[in-house]
């Protein structure tokens, strides 16, 4: 029996528009000093599938997500900048020009890092992290995984 090859993706412009996208549009959207709100919820409209999210939950997934990357590639990102965006905007508090740009940094520093990484194992790990998104949302664990 031959071996088993192993293929490696690496991620291309459009792999990296759909990873990055919803992302670079909320934090454009914030630099800009705006945000759409529904029902008093910091909202913005996901160009993907046209579907409104609330920021606060999307950056938090976001984060969760690039928290296992990290923990995986050993990374070292510093995602306290987009942690302070979602509080304050979890809060109504102003959110500083620098803050934004700080949070923009690490979304590139994320990009830099993805360009390089396995889009399958990447994929296992967004499926994990939909995993664990969904059980918390239905309430099935407080801290999944």
């Amino acid at each position: 029996m031959k071996p088993r090859r192993v293929c490696f993706a690496r991620p291309t412009f459009v792999d990296m528009m759909k990873a990055f996208g919803p992302v670079d549009a909320m934090l454009a959207r914030l630099a800009e000093g705006w945000i759409h709100e529904i029902q008093g919820a910091a909202v913005f409209l996901n160009p993907q599938d046209g579907v409104w999210y609330e920021i606060p939950a999307a950056l938090e997934g976001w984060i969760a997500l690039w928290e296992r990357l990290d923990a995986r590639h050993r990374l070292q990102l510093d995602l306290d900048p987009v942690r302070k965006i979602v509080a304050r905007l979890r809060y109504s508090t102003p959110i500083p020009p620098e803050l934004v740009a700080q949070a923009q940094a690490v979304a590139d520093q994320c990009k830099r890092a993805y360009r390089r990484m396995d889009l399958h194992e990447v994929g296992s790990v967004v499926k994990t992290q939909l995993i664990v998104n969904e059980a918390e949302q239905q309430g099935l664990t407080e801290n999944a995984a």
